[in-house]
């Protein structure tokens, strides 16, 4: 069954429809907090107020030229926000994965070739600012497109582009400056 219409059916008050919509989207709305959140449960916390607040606002919600999961990624970012909120401190923002896998045939030499560069990446990471940030993770880490990128910060999609050039110029100028050091 299409998103659309089981937004539909669980707007009508149909727990079923509204449990698939968790189904389908629950995974990646979690990757997406853990992101922002470090603590496994202050995440799985948020993923469940995100639930609860995208259950209470279908009655609001437009069905016309509605996309939900842009929808429900702008209920997850203002449900991060308010949690940062109530606990006055800045997010730290882990943008890549410690733990993937490397292949077998890896020499150790190049292994810890890739971990310098990730350590790097991850360094410059946090010098942008949080919506550079943000629209990286989204484009890059959630596979978002321009257009849904566009919609989940409320922005034109030329904002977008510009913010996604401006940020990637930062993160070069970054590992510039941090190799010519």
């Amino acid at each position: 069954m299409e998103t659309n219409e089981l937004v539909s059916l669980a707007k009508r008050g149909d727990s079923e429809a509204f449990g698939q919509l968790y189904d389908l989207f629950a995974q990646r709305i979690f990757r997406y907090i853990r992101l922002k959140i470090q603590n496994q449960e202050e995440a799985e916390d948020v993923l469940q107020e995100v639930f609860i607040k995208a259950y209470k606002g279908l009655s609001s919600l437009s069905l016309e030229n509605l996309n939900f999961s842009a929808w429900l990624y702008r209920v997850a970012s203002n449900t991060i926000n308010d949690h940062f909120r109530k606990r006055y401190r800045t997010p730290e923002i882990s943008a890549i994965d410690e733990n993937f896998d490397m292949p077998g045939t890896v020499s150790v030499e190049k292994e810890v070739g890739v971990k310098l560069e990730l350590e790097e990446a991850r360094a410059a990471f946090e010098y942008l600012s949080p919506i550079y940030k943000q629209v990286l993770e989204l484009r890059f880490l959630q596979d978002f497109s321009l257009d849904e990128i566009a919609k989940i910060l409320n922005k034109s999609n030329l904002s977008v582009r510009l913010l996604q050039y401006r940020a990637l110029k930062k993160v070069q100028i970054i590992l510039k400056k941090n190799h010519d050091v």
